[in-house]
């Protein structure tokens, strides 16, 4: 007899040996690994083979709504775009003359083509037929009847 504990019994058909857990074995290994390298050569080949294939598609139809969206959105931005540049213009103006400081050059220049480029977009509908015309890419107009 022991003080520890009970005497280590020789392991038998019934009860395992040494207080020890009886060994189970583990199947499946061979089909996990398998199934992993399944996915993983799965994963190349759509990275190789398919994604070349199918992203120019999918980008060309995001690109394609993404400007319908804006199209749509010309309107309002175009006239969030003037408010933006007025206001800009007016904090400019306000805060030379609270501080007595002259408007720098770079900041005149920077809201200068801000301007001009917002107001490119505010006379495009009555611009662009113009534009397309003396560029030689204006299309006929069909015949009326």
């Amino acid at each position: 007899m022991s003080v520890i504990g009970p005497s280590c019994n020789l392991p038998s058909e019934t009860s395992p040996g040494c207080g020890c857990a009886a060994k189970t074995e583990q199947g499946g290994g061979k089909a996990a690994g398998t199934a992993v390298a399944t996915a993983v050569v799965a994963a190349a080949c759509t990275a190789c083979c398919v994604l070349p294939f199918t992203l120019p598609a999918v980008v060309l139809a995001s690109a394609g709504s993404l400007i319908a969206v804006l199209d749509r959105a010309h309107g309002l931005m175009t006239i969030l775009s003037i408010a933006v540049v007025a206001c800009a213009w007016g904090w400019i103006v306000w805060r030379s003359l609270t501080t007595g400081l002259k408007i720098r050059s770079s900041v005149l220049a920077a809201m200068c083509v801000a301007t001009v480029l917002t107001a490119t977009a505010a006379l495009w509908p009555i611009m662009g037929p113009a534009v397309f015309h003396a560029l030689g890419t204006a299309k006929p107009k069909p015949p009326s009847s």
